[in-house]
């Protein structure tokens, strides 16, 4: 491929003879030097992320893999848990209940398909990371240290953790158990699926399937208990059908910007999940195809489910009654269609399976992201923590989220922290999805010469980056917050303090530390004996030369 001179590109990438490799395997069974970049911004480095990659684990996931791993990412507690809590921001609005999930479905396909022309330009892992790295590649380390940052603080599990306590002790009949019980339980499930995500990645996607189907039949039973109190008469179905064309633009309670962007936000952590098996591309047989077919499959099923779902809400729980709900809104839809042995018990049970799924889902996906954070060597201890030893699978990276998932379900907090976290999850998440997919514009005008097998339409380009922009600049506003957030912190600002963190360590690290000790510093990429390859970053002095171990 050739490169436009107005890039500039002087550096090369200096390789290694076998006999040199060779040599270096003798001196150490740790690390083999590979070769050294000479630029951190370098247009040639971000042209590499073009080829695809090979790692330790291998490719063994395939079409119905990814179809179940998409499902089982999205479908977690989001639309058990929040669509009450949306209907409250709306006003009670029955319009705009179901336009901020028509808004959030389609943001969920607008950006797939923005994500599938990047994966068929970038088909290897890190999703966002590497897209973002390709796109900005002026300011590659900065991006890559912000986002890795952000990765690996908002790598958690906290909001599923909390619904399957919540749900499973609902559903073996605790129900006075207080939230803390709740999260004590949903801690030491996190921990187990740690372990088994540690020792045996296989194992763990095999588990997901088989929980990732069993959701999509949950979902299908819930989708089919609205239509069936919708089109049957009340004398059969022993429900009084609570949803009438007279008050369905009706807004029965304030509203404002804030609260109806936190509703978006809520909406879209419902589907949030649709970008994550590109984080896994490295595993997946023959990723771009593979993806193609996969993920629009998998998203259709789900919004479907989703529409039937919040049909069913409106039909079967009075106004007030849906208003003040929570977390528990799907155990009670389920409880008042088939009663309190077979709904409460048993159906409930599978919404806390379903979010077990999630869980399980969630740590495969942070654990390989945080090892391709680690990968880039910027970070403390990132050899320790970028190996695959000793199960070959990056169990090290799993310490993360469950420390950060403990302190969070350890330490007291008030009730409706849940819907917060949810908000500051998700706030970063959406400004790096907007940032992603305006980039595919930047793409576009750059002219790279080299054609996508996938190429999304404008409009969905366009609705991601607007829809993502309005939803972050909404929650800056301090005066229209939701008053369910009141003794909270605004968690737009809260996310963007992290982000700057980010910043300050990327300026301190590349810019102000080199410029005070007068050196430069150089990436060599070396290989652990577990055989991944990582970056080791090196200062070098004025005058010195480098030289290739």
């Amino acid at each position: 491929m050739s490169h436009d001179k107005k890039y500039n590109i002087n550096e090369s990438v200096q390789m290694l003879s076998p006999e040199q490799e060779a040599n270096s395997d003798q001196d150490s069974d740790v690390t083999t030097s590979l070769g050294v970049v000479t630029s951190t911004n370098s247009f040639d480095t971000v042209i590499s992320l073009e080829n695809t990659e090979e790692t330790p684990i291998g490719r063994h996931i395939g079409s119905f893999g990814v179809v179940m791993m998409i499902v089982q990412r999205i479908i977690g507690s989001g639309i058990f848990a929040v669509s009450g809590s949306i209907y409250q921001d709306v006003g009670g609005s029955p319009f705009l209940f179901f336009l901020v999930w028509a808004c959030a479905g389609y943001m969920s396909f607008a950006g797939v398909f923005c994500f599938l022309e990047l994966g068929s330009l970038v088909p290897r892992s890190g999703g966002m990371k590497v897209f973002l790295e390709y796109i900005y590649y002026r300011c590659r380390m900065m991006v890559t240290v912000i986002f890795g940052l952000y990765s690996i603080m908002f790598g958690f599990t906290i909001s599923n953790a909390i619904i399957f306590g919540e749900y499973t002790l609902y559903a073996l009949g605790f129900d006075n158990a207080g939230k803390e019980t709740a999260k004590h339980v949903g801690l030491l499930f996190v921990a187990l699926m740690c372990v088994v995500n540690g020792i045996s990645p296989h194992l763990g996607v095999k588990t997901q399937n088989v929980v990732g189907a069993l959701k999509l039949a949950l979902l299908f039973l819930m989708a089919l208990s609205g239509i069936w109190v919708l089109v049957f008469p009340s004398s059969m179905t022993h429900v009084t059908n609570q949803l009438h064309w007279s008050d369905f633009f009706a807004v029965k309670r304030e509203i404002t910007v804030g609260s109806l962007g936190s509703a978006l936000l809520k909406a879209v952590f419902s589907f949030d999940g649709w970008q994550t098996a590109q984080i896994v591309a490295n595993e997946i047989k023959d990723p771009v195809k593979t993806m193609n077919f996969a993920a629009p499959l998998a998203l259709a099923l789900i919004n479907g489910c989703y529409f039937c779902i919040n049909l069913s809400y409106l039909a079967v729980i009075p106004d007030e009654d849906l208003s003040k709900l929570q977390e528990m809104v799907g155990s009670i839809l389920m409880e008042r269609i088939f009663g309190p042995i077979i709904g409460k018990r048993l159906l409930t049970l599978t919404v806390a399976i379903s979010a077990a799924g999630n869980i399980m889902t969630v740590l495969y996906h942070i654990s390989r992201m945080n090892q391709e954070i680690f990968r880039e060597g910027f970070l403390p201890f990132s050899r320790f923590f970028a190996s695959n030893k000793p199960f070959g699978s990056p169990m090290r990276c799993l310490v993360f989220p469950l420390v950060i998932s403990g302190v969070f379900l350890l330490v007291p907090t008030p009730s409706n922290v849940y819907n917060w976290v949810i908000n500051l999850e998700g706030y970063p998440s959406q400004l790096f999805v907007g940032l992603t997919c305006f980039g595919i514009i930047l793409l576009r005008r750059r002219n790279l010469g080299k054609e996508p097998a996938f190429k999304a339409r404008l409009i969905h380009i366009v609705f991601v980056t607007v829809f993502d922009a309005f939803v972050c600049i909404s929650a800056l506003n301090p005066h229209s917050m939701s008053k369910e957030y009141e003794g909270f912190p605004n968690y737009a600002y809260v996310a963007l303090s992290i982000l700057f963190a980010g910043f300050l360590y990327w300026l301190v690290m590349f810019k102000i530390l080199p410029r005070l000790g007068h050196y430069k510093l150089e990436k060599a990429t070396i290989r652990l004996s577990d055989g991944l390859t990582m970056k080791k970053w090196e200062k070098i002095r004025g005058g010195e030369a480098r030289a290739v171990v």
